[in-house]
C-alpha cells in the first residue's frame, strides 16, 4: 500500500512538473535571458516622485528598446511623504546594501554620499564632460573627484510685475553688469510697497527646508561672506562671520520694514499683492496659468562690493556602491545624459539644462525673459557648501533665518549654527 502511495505521489509530482515546464510564457516571465541564452543584466533606478517622472519613463523605455537583450533598465518613483521621505529611504538601503545601481540626488548630499560611501567615483566615465556647464560639476565633484551629474540646473532671480513697476517710473536691469545692488533693490521694493492697499514690495517663501539656504546663499556669498571654510573643517567664523551677519541684517530690513510678507499666501505675486518675487528659476513656468498677470524678469540683487552671485544645484544622478555592473549602469548613465535627453527632460521640468549643447537646442532660453536664467546658470551660478554637515548645516542656518526675520539677533542666531555645525563635524570625524 505504502509502495503505491509513494508511486502516485511521485506521478503527481511528474505531471505538474510537465505542466510547469511547459507553460513558455511562464519560464519566458521568470527568464533573465535573451534568445541565444546570454544573460540579461538588470539595472534599477531610484528617483522622487515629481510631475517629470513621466519623461524619466519614457527614457528608459527608449533605453530598453535600443538595448534589448543585454540591458533591462527599471526605475522606481519614491512618493516624498515629507521633505526627507526619499532621503530616509536611501539611508536605509544603503545599510541594508540594498541601493538601486543609479540614485538620484540633491546636490547638497553629494559630500555626505560619497563620505559615506553610498556613491561612488564616476571619473572618466562620463561622455563629452566638457559641454556640461561648470556648476552642475562641481556641485558633483567631492575632494576633486566627480561623483555625480544631472540634466538640470537652476537658479533663483527676481520676477517682477510689468505694470506695477511701470506705473511707479521703476526700470528693471536688462543687463548682468547693470544688475541692481542690495541699496537699490531695498529702494524699490520699499517706494512699491502699499500698505493701505496691502501690496507688499516683494514677496519670498519661507519655510525649514532646503529653500532657505538656497535662496539666501547670494546675499552672502556676493558680500565676501560663507557658510563653511573651503575645506569643510568648521563653521566658526563663517557661517557666523562679520559679512554673513551683515547680509542678513541687511535681508532682515525687509522683514522689520514690512517690505515682505512673513505670511504670504501661496499665489501672493501672481494675484497682484506682491511687485516683485524672489523665486527659483522653475516658477515662469507656474506662471503660464495666470496669463492676466505680465511679468518679467531680471537678475539677483548683489552686494554693492561684491560680485554677481546666483544659487545653483539641482538633482543627480550617483552610481551606488551597491551596483554589480559599473560599466552597464555607465551607458544608462550616459544614455540618460546625452544632449535630446537632457533637453527633453529641461523642456519638461521648465529648468535650465545642464548641457550647453541642449541649452542650444532650446532656443526661447535665449530670449526674454528667460534669456536671463540661462545668463545666470552660465555666468554667475554657485553652488552650495560642500561638506559631509551640510544636513545639518541647512536645517539650523533655516530656522536660524527664520527666528532672525521674526526679529532675532542675527549674531547671535549664527553663532548657534556655527557651534552646531561644528559638533557634527566633529563628531564625523570620531
Amino acid at each position: 500500500m505504502k509502495k503505491v502511495l509513494g508511486s502516485l505521489v511521485l506521478l503527481f509530482v511528474l505531471i505538474l512538473l510537465a505542466a510547469c515546464g511547459g507553460d513558455d510564457e511562464s519560464q519566458e516571465a521568470s527568464s533573465s535571458q535573451n534568445s541565444e541564452g546570454d544573460d540579461i543584466v538588470q539595472l534599477t533606478l531610484w528617483h522622487p516622485e515629481s510631475d517629470e517622472s513621466r519623461v524619466y519613463e519614457e527614457i528608459i523605455d527608449d533605453f530598453n528598446k535600443e538595448h534589448e537583450g543585454e540591458i533591462e533598465a527599471e526605475i522606481t518613483f519614491i512618493p516624498r511623504g515629507n521633505k526627507y521621505a526619499y532621503e530616509d529611504k536611501v539611508s536605509a538601503a544603503a545599510t541594508s546594501d540594498t541601493l538601486p545601481d543609479l540614485l538620484s540626488l540633491d546636490g547638497p548630499n553629494v559630500a555626505n554620499y560619497a563620505d559615506t560611501n553610498i556613491i561612488q567615483p564616476i571619473e572618466g566615465m562620463l561622455e563629452n564632460e566638457s559641454d556640461f556647464v561648470e556648476s552642475i560639476l562641481t556641485q558633483g565633484t567631492y575632494q576633486d573627484t566627480l561623483y555625480t551629474v544631472g540634466p538640470t540646473e537652476s537658479t533663483v532671480a527676481l520676477f517682477y510685475n510689468v505694470e506695477m513697476l511701470k506705473e511707479a517710473g521703476i526700470e528693471p536691469p536688462t543687463e548682468l553688469e547693470n544688475a541692481w545692488t542690495w541699496d537699490e533693490f531695498y529702494e524699490a521694493a520699499k517706494q512699491l510697497t502699499n500698505k493701505e492697499e496691502g501690496i507688499y514690495g516683494v514677496n519670498w517663501t519661507l519655510d525649514y527646508g532646503e529653500w532657505i539656504i538656497y535662496f539666501t546663499g547670494p546675499t552672502v556669498w556676493s558680500h565676501g561672506g560663507s557658510f563653511i571654510a573651503d575645506d569643510g573643517s568648521t563653521a566658526e567664523g563663517h557661517v557666523n562671520g562679520p559679512e554673513t551677519v551683515e547680509a542678513l541684517e541687511y535681508l532682515q530690513k525687509f522683514a522689520e520694514e514690512e517690505i515682505v510678507n512673513l505670511q504670504p499666501t501661496p499665489t501672493e505675486f501672481e494675484d497682484g499683492n506682491a511687485a516683485m518675487m524672489l523665486m527659483g528659476s522653475w516658477e515662469w513656468n507656474k506662471l503660464k496659468e495666470y496669463p492676466e498677470t505680465e511679468w518679467g524678469i531680471t537678475y539677483y540683487p548683489r552686494s554693492p562690493e561684491g560680485e554677481q552671485v546666483s544659487p545653483s544645484g539641482d538633482w543627480n544622478w550617483g552610481m551606488s556602491t551597491s551596483t554589480e555592473h559599473p560599466e552597464e549602469t555607465a551607458t544608462l548613465l550616459n544614455f540618460i545624459m546625452n544632449t535630446e535627453n537632457v533637453a527633453k527632460f529641461a523642456e519638461a521640468a521648465g529648468k535650465p539644462a545642464a548641457r550647453q549643447s541642449s541649452f542650444d537646442m532650446m532656443t526661447e532660453w535665449s530670449e526674454a525673459p528667460l534669456n536671463v536664467l540661462k545668463e545666470q546658470v552660465l555666468e554667475t551660478a554657485h553652488p552650495r557648501p560642500s561638506t559631509t554637515a551640510y544636513p545639518v548645516l541647512s536645517t539650523k542656518y533655516g530656522q536660524a533665518v527664520q527666528n532672525i526675520f521674526l526679529g532675532a539677533d542675527v549674531q547671535e542666531e549664527l553663532d548657534k549654527v556655527a557651534e552646531e555645525v561644528d559638533k557634527e563635524i566633529e563628531r564625523k570625524q570620531q
